[in-house]
């Protein structure tokens, strides 16, 4: 975990140099994505939800069977 975190670290401040910035505009321009990408993912979530609205669980899904009777 130690080495993901270094790694981590080290591979954002190499992003900063890449893009000539500084680190605080990087890491504020991070958090805003961090952000929306969040939001995004509570709508999907709302959305799913509000489809699945109403409709019963597969679990409660009941499929009649036909039998075939052998009439020869």
């Amino acid at each position: 975990m130690t080495n993901f975190m270094v790694g981590a670290v080290l591979g954002f401040l190499v992003c900063v140099w890449a893009t000539e910035t500084t680190p605080t505009v990087a890491f504020a321009a991070l958090w805003h994505r961090l952000e929306l990408v969040q939001q995004a993912s509570s709508a999907a979530n709302q959305s799913y939800d509000a489809m699945r609205l109403g409709k019963p669980h597969e679990a409660e899904v009941v499929i009649p069977v036909e039998r075939q009777t052998d009439q020869r």
